[in-house]
């Protein structure tokens, strides 16, 4: 089995350029910064985590984007674990900021003395300031407080995972917050499936606490992607859009869309698209006096033929009769 030193020295490569184009592979850039005292097992979770995003995506063929870890430090050189165990990092200086797409700032027992290290400070000032995306791991929000750096968390992320029973050890809770950060991560990156994946792959040591946190992040994430597209196909119901436009729009498959689309907005796409078209329908038959023809090609329904069956068939009147109800009541 790999330790996290192998893990870390392993998924070390010196990036050229972010973004960097091979084929169709986009390489991502990752930067995780230690310091004397940060936590090897968190910074080594980050780095097999993204390792295995690799393997994952390998094996499905799948070469869409490929992540690439750098350990950097304010001075570079060896730089010494909480556990006194070294690693070679290099020095995250000049053009290495335009290499670099994210940083991870490690936690760990050494984030006290690491606060008062006037060039770690000055690092982190720069990579903010050249707009790279910082994110703190476990207790490192201290290191980015001392240098005034406002951190990004991912969405639906949790920052702190209560240990799942008071047997649960410091170092496995350690591993379960840096799991999560790293997840989260992924999930933004590749989606939540694949993060899923990552999950199942690494296992969590028995922390059923990580387990409910990540199928919390996930299902949250799968609601505001279902509420997204009705937003999407109400803001687009007078187009010619379909219920694979939708999905695609989700970056879904069409028969996962449907069954998600169900579940969490009660009714089919196609129903709520329907619904959609016949509301705007009826507010322009209230509220103009456009042709039927003409109002049917405004709302995504073709020609006033077809319009006129579905408005029958969903209110039992014709769209002539609804539009002399409604100016009726006036």
């Amino acid at each position: 089995m790999s330790t996290s030193t192998d893990v870390l020295e392993a998924t070390s490569v010196a990036g050229d350029c972010a973004y960097a184009m091979h084929d169709s592979t986009v390489i991502k850039h990752i930067g995780i910064v230690l310091y004397d005292g940060f936590s090897l097992l968190a910074a080594g979770t980050l780095a097999e985590a993204l390792h295995v995003a690799n393997e994952l995506q390998s094996e499905a063929a799948n070469h869409s984007l490929k992540y690439r870890v750098n350990l950097v430090s304010a001075r570079g050189g060896t730089v010494s674990c909480s556990a006194s165990m070294s690693v070679w990092t290099d020095q995250l200086a000049g053009g290495k900021f335009d290499s670099l797409d994210n940083l991870f700032v490690a936690g760990g027992s050494g984030v006290a003395r690491a606060s008062s290290d006037d060039n770690l400070m000055e690092l982190l000032r720069r990579a903010s300031g050249k707009s790279v995306t910082i994110t703190a791991m476990g207790n490192a929000h201290m290191l980015l407080s001392a240098a005034g750096v406002t951190p990004r968390d991912w969405p639906s992320m949790k920052q702190d995972i209560p240990p799942s029973s008071a047997t649960k050890t410091l170092s496995e809770h350690e591993r379960d917050q840096a799991l999560m950060t790293s997840l989260a991560f992924v999930k933004k990156d590749l989606g939540a499936d694949l993060a899923m994946r990552v999950a199942d792959r690494l296992e969590s040591g028995g922390g059923l606490s990580l387990e409910a946190a990540f199928e919390e992040m996930y299902d949250t994430t799968l609601a505001e992607k279902a509420r997204a597209a009705a937003r999407w196909l109400v803001l687009n119901c007078a187009k010619a859009i379909s219920v694979v436009d939708a999905a695609r729009m989700s970056s879904m498959s069409e028969r996962n869309f449907l069954r998600l689309f169900k579940r969490e907005i009660g009714v089919t796409p196609s129903k709520y698209l329907l619904r959609a078209r016949l509301d705007l329908t009826c507010k322009l038959l209230e509220n103009s006096d456009l042709p039927v023809d003409k109002i049917a090609r405004r709302t995504g329904l073709s020609n006033g033929e077809r319009l006129s069956k579905l408005f029958r068939k969903e209110f039992s009147m014709s769209p002539t009769e609804f539009r002399a109800r409604s100016r009726n009541k006036r």
